[in-house]
């Protein structure tokens, strides 16, 4: 999605920026990632998508290490580029499943494989950087398929009322163009 001439798109990201972080001052830092990821790749081209996981990142990882004080060793820096990748594993995730996906099934679809290629990357992240074993623990990884479930809904709201009102573009069922 292109900039217009009144800027509505660049509008629209600003302000699913600004959710991201009401997401993560809400969840002490947990930002959805899949639920923004697989909402960008849904509604917008596959570079503004990107961009648009990379600004939630950043944002995510201001409040992180500006307002709630994360330490600056290696160890946590380092998950930080970890979680900023798993962003982006999200986005291109959903992106692929968007294009595979029968019309009806695109929106679950791209939802599921976000979350998937979110924590898989996580996950090989762990295997570099170390975790708990209770990172992965069923309760864990259905809390955060809640989370981001409840995100992507609340998202997918917020993307009907920017629609409705002319500053977004409206989820798509079809196949893309």
């Amino acid at each position: 999605m292109r900039d217009t001439d009144n800027g509505q798109p660049a509008l629209w990201m600003g302000l699913l920026v600004a959710v991201a972080i009401l997401f993560s001052l809400a969840l002490a830092c947990g930002m959805p990632f899949a639920a923004l990821g697989a909402l960008a790749a849904l509604t917008l081209a596959p570079r503004d998508a990107l961009l648009l996981a990379g600004l939630g990142w950043l944002a995510n990882q201001a409040i992180g290490f500006g307002l709630m004080g994360y330490p600056l060793d290696p160890r946590t820096l380092a998950w930080g580029i970890a979680l900023g990748l798993s962003a982006l594993a999200a986005v291109v995730a959903a992106g692929v499943a968007r294009r595979l996906a029968r019309s009806g099934m695109r929106v679950p679809l791209a939802l599921g494989a976000a979350v998937i290629g979110q924590q898989g990357t996580v996950f090989a992240a762990s295997l570099v950087l170390g975790a708990s074993a209770s990172a992965f623990a069923p309760p864990v990884l259905w809390m955060i398929l809640w989370t981001n479930t409840l995100a992507f809904a609340l998202l997918l709201l917020a993307q009907a009322a920017g629609a409705w009102l002319g500053l977004a573009r409206p989820v798509r069922l079809q196949a893309p163009t």
